[in-house]
């Protein structure tokens, strides 16, 4: 399967405000994401870039990032979720590195959003994210008017929040608008275009053997036996 990639247009109250892509990629049992958005004008300039590991079935986080880069510098959250020690590892720095139990099945904001669009029609309550949990009502359907043309979707609204995410109700579910609640104002996504890449950048793979035999240490370790001297 390919990289699905969708196009947004960024608007905050009306004018124009940046573009949002969202990448997602499917291999196994693992779905990579990757969310960078572009903000300017009314919001000010800054680049944040997402890159989330998840399960595809059950949606926990593996492996969440997330870079801010605007004029003061960038500020990177990088969370680690080790099932085999039981620890959620997050830093924001080398020298700020935290701990804490990992006892649920936590969510990180791009796994999320590839839950919300699995949802089909119905709600969930109750979903882990680190530090709250957050429930996703179902709203109904909307008609939108987007670049792809008329579309129908499940629109469902986030709590706390009150964010509001509009998903095809046809095709492979991609997600048409977002809308995040400001307190200047509302903030919305909408698409722009749908595509595909051939890959996508891997991200918070582990660090395993290749599993190849060293086969100098094996041509090594073979002797070949000495011939007998003749009396």
């Amino acid at each position: 399967m390919g990289v699905e990639v969708v196009n947004f247009r960024l608007s905050f109250r009306g004018k124009p405000a940046g573009t949002h892509v969202i990448k997602t990629e499917v291999a196994g049992k693992v779905r990579r994401m990757e969310s960078r958005a572009s903000f300017q004008g009314p919001i000010g300039d800054s680049v944040v870039t997402q890159r989330s590991r998840s399960s595809v079935q059950h949606h926990h986080s593996i492996r969440y990032r997330e870079e801010t880069q605007h004029r003061e510098g960038k500020r990177v959250y990088d969370v680690h979720l080790d099932s085999q020690s039981g620890l959620v590892h997050a830093t924001t720095g080398p020298k700020d590195v935290a701990t804490a139990p990992y006892i649920r099945p936590y969510r990180d904001p791009l796994s999320l959003l590839g839950q919300v669009r699995a949802l089909a029609g119905s709600s969930a309550t109750g979903i882990a994210m680190l530090g709250k949990d957050v429930s996703v009502q179902y709203a109904g359907e909307v008609d939108l008017s987007t670049a792809l043309g008329e579309r129908r979707a499940w629109a469902y609204v986030l709590h706390p929040g009150g964010s509001v995410v509009y998903v095809d109700t046809t095709g492979s579910h991609v997600i048409l608008k977002m809308t995040q609640r400001l307190p200047e104002g509302h903030l919305d996504s909408l698409v722009v275009s749908v595509a595909s890449e051939a890959t996508m950048e891997t991200f918070g793979e582990e660090q395993r053997g290749s599993g190849k035999r060293n086969t100098s240490s094996r041509r090594r370790g073979r002797r070949r036996p000495r011939r007998r001297k003749r009396g």
